[in-house]
């Protein structure tokens, strides 16, 4: 009797478990992550790991000795093992998670400088930065490796040439942001948007420049009377 009531018990816990496993992963699939405390994600994601228990448990564990979501993911496989409820299954899983978080990070940067290159929205933004100007300004957009936007800057004003190309000004917001890309727009508010000798000589000056610094020139955009350049997509820029 009692090898029976300890097998409904089993199965009691089990059922409550299951129960509350669905209810978690509706909740997710409907509203994601972003809101939840830490250890939900990640008791979440041991579900796949550890089919029957209580994850959630072991998940305040490995928050309280790692102290966030990413000390947990980036903390070595062997690690891991120490915190009471992970095993290989379950250590594996979150050494998974980081490759495939990295994988993914990579291949969406790369899709989205596709995009940035291919689509209007880039000339959009720098076209609305010119908007009532009635003057030549240069401006500067200093991004990180995932075209996050760090800083914009007006660098100069008035006809751009090579002599007064703002060399050391740009430079030292290169410094000041740590960026890893740069834009670069200017506005012919008199004419049109096709790039002139002068435009194409700078632009191959601050692409080489910053290049040796390993800060890539992603585009140089001109604003005009009549439209809109990219000068990537115009082939100025390789």
């Amino acid at each position: 009797m009692q090898e029976s009531s300890k097998s409904s018990g089993n199965n009691k816990t089990e059922h409550l478990h299951h129960g509350h496993r669905v209810r978690k992963k509706e909740q997710f699939l409907k509203s994601g992550i972003a809101h939840l405390p830490e250890h939900e994600p990640l008791e979440f994601l041991l579900y796949y790991a550890i089919p029957r228990g209580d994850t959630n448990a072991i998940a305040h564990r490995l928050i309280k000795r790692f102290g966030t979501i990413a000390g947990v993911v980036n903390a070595p496989y062997e690690e891991l093992l120490t915190v009471e409820g992970v095993g290989n299954n379950a250590a594996s899983l979150i050494c998974f998670a980081k490759m495939f978080s990295q994988r993914y990070l990579q291949s969406h940067a790369q899709l989205e400088l596709k995009r940035l290159f291919n689509s209007d929205s880039l000339k959009e933004f720098c076209n609305s930065i010119f908007v009532g100007t009635m003057e030549e300004e240069f401006h500067c957009l200093y991004l990180n490796d995932n075209l996050d936007l760090l800083s914009r800057e007006k660098v100069c004003t008035g006809k751009l040439n090579e002599v007064t190309l703002p060399l050391r000004k740009i430079t030292r917001s290169v410094f000041e942001t740590n960026c890893s890309r740069l834009v670069i727009t200017h506005n012919h508010p008199a004419g049109s948007c096709i790039p002139s000798r002068v435009d194409i000589d700078s632009t191959i000056k601050i692409q080489d420049v910053y290049s040796k610094m390993e800060v890539e020139l992603i585009d140089h955009i001109i604003v005009g009377r009549d439209g809109t350049t990219s000068m990537r997509e115009s082939g100025y820029i390789e």
